[in-house]
């Protein structure tokens, strides 16, 4: 046999092994407990977390956020000047002042003025939303948006909300 004959035997030997190789798992005969997970990998156990595991960490670890108050807008501590003249956190900021498609100033930043109407014993306070257009009929003593109508006079209106105060003439609408 020559050199190069010997070299083409050799190549064709291990062309049919690579072949084989590769066909081999298709067509070779599967075991009874092999079912049908011939080619899946092995499940991995399932781990259930001990109670250990599950257990909140000490509440001193939650220091900063219960020294930063919830409730406060600006979370921030009270300064130590206001603890000491008894109040309890800084007061929140008034709600911003926003204005309406046209310049037009809103109540509460979300709610243009449209009219009060004041009859007898009923006052109501005719409000539009701007994000969705509906208009809204609020009546003194009712609640919008957490705010309870203080009071609605032939001219003004007055939300309030614990501390917090907003109000607003029908003629500053604009």
């Amino acid at each position: 046999m020559t050199p190069l004959r010997l070299i083409q035997t050799g190549l064709w030997t291990l062309a049919a092994l690579l072949l084989l190789a590769t066909v081999w798992p298709f067509v070779a005969p599967s075991s009874p407990d092999d079912g049908d997970a011939v080619g899946r990998r092995p499940a991995r156990p399932f781990l259930v977390p001990s109670a250990a595991d599950l257990a909140l960490p000490p509440l001193e670890t939650f220091s900063e956020t219960l020294n930063r108050p919830l409730f406060t807008a600006t979370r921030r501590p009270p300064s130590p000047l206001a603890t000491l003249h008894g109040q309890a956190a800084a007061p929140a900021p008034a709600t911003p002042e926003r204005t309406g498609p046209k310049g037009e100033r809103l109540l509460l930043g979300t709610y243009l003025l449209n009219g009060i109407v004041v009859a007898a014993d009923r006052k109501i306070v005719m409000l539009k939303h701007v994000g969705s257009g509906k208009t809204l009929r609020v009546g003194e003593g009712e609640t919008l948006d957490d705010w309870t109508v203080a009071s609605v006079t032939a001219d003004q209106v007055t939300l309030r909300r614990g501390d917090r105060e907003e109000k607003m003439s029908i003629r500053e609408r604009k």
